[in-house]
């Protein structure tokens, strides 16, 4: 018996659910032609710094068929990650979607549960599972296919949801539903994640330049910070979850339901003392499994003692 294109979508979206993710759609797979602009504008800007992987396969970042020719649909999921509890440290912070088990392994793997069952229903499928594992921009595909906006602090805002999630994406040869873009945008006046930015690191045009984001510079730059950068970091030793604590639509926000993605409680209330005291054997016990690990020790270290002396001179 043949499925319809609507039926099945509602069977791949309700599989989606039970799978734990909190949200799916389902878009069309077609150049993002405005974001494509976008980008270009701000890599030309040069507020990527000094990652210089964001200037390679800019076509593959706005087309999915780029990725792969064949495309028909993006499936887009949501997988939130939001704690029941959050720990105070005694010294330094660590972004709460750090703090649990790697996401891209997580969510990659409930993607690819999610392709074992479209191929049971449809038989003879081609597709592709993206977490941040390739030059896609997640977050156009996911409001394309209507799961939220984008933010004026540029991450996608769900109204249900907030935005504490993950964002992973299918791409299927096969035709679906199709859900319709997210066009609303619900940030209305307030400018919350700007003004509280703590080194004013969005700019008014609903752009982030990495050079003063915090999240950059604790884990995309590589080099030894300047005095500048260093306090810059404030407390934070790997990301930034400001702009998010901040944002009102996060009022909404509800633990997760994934085991995996509960904090691991060395990791909750790590302080920039233990960092620096950490040998490679330590620091592959406590952060072998989360996003901190693929940073680095040494790097960590150095971010530890920029927030050790921004402490210090906070306490004078």
């Amino acid at each position: 018996m043949t499925i319809s294109r609507q039926d099945l979508s509602k069977r791949i979206k309700a599989r989606g659910i039970e799978l734990g993710f909190s949200a799916v759609g389902i878009s069309r797979a077609e150049p993002l032609s405005d974001e494509a602009r976008r980008l270009e504008r701000w890599l030309n800007a040069g507020m990527h710094g000094e990652m210089k992987y964001m200037e390679d396969h800019f076509e593959k970042r706005v087309n999915p068929k780029a990725l792969m020719p064949e495309a028909k649909s993006v499936v887009s999921v949501l997988a939130n990650y939001f704690p029941s509890q959050r720990a105070i440290s005694a010294g330094g912070k660590i972004s709460i979607y750090a703090q649990g088990t790697d996401y891209h392994r997580v969510v990659k793997s409930k993607l690819q549960a999610l392709f074992d069952f479209i191929c049971e229903l449809v038989g003879s499928v081609n597709g592709r599972a993206f977490v941040d594992s390739a030059p896609t921009m997640d977050k156009a595909l996911a409001q394309r296919s209507g799961l939220g906006w984008i933010g004026k602090h540029t991450n996608l805002i769900s109204r249900p949801l907030g935005s504490f999630f993950f964002i992973g994406n299918l791409l299927l040869d096969c035709e679906l539903a199709y859900d319709a873009p997210h066009v609303a945008n619900y940030c209305g006046s307030c400018t919350a994640c700007i003004d509280l930015c703590p080194t004013q690191a969005i700019t008014l045009d609903h752009q982030v330049d990495a050079r003063k984001c915090i999240s950059y510079l604790t884990i995309e730059l590589k080099r030894d910070f300047t005095d500048e950068e260093k306090s810059m970091l404030g407390e934070w030793l790997f990301g930034c979850d400001v702009c998010q604590d901040v944002c009102p639509w996060n009022r909404f926000s509800k633990p997760t339901t994934i085991a995996e993605f509960a904090p691991k409680p060395d990791a909750q209330r790590i302080t920039e003392s233990d960092i620096l005291e950490m040998t490679k054997s330590s620091f592959k016990r406590v952060f072998g499994e989360t996003p901190v690990f693929r940073t680095g020790l040494r790097r960590m270290k150095r971010n530890a003692e920029a927030v050790r002396e921004n402490l210090a001179r906070r306490a004078d």
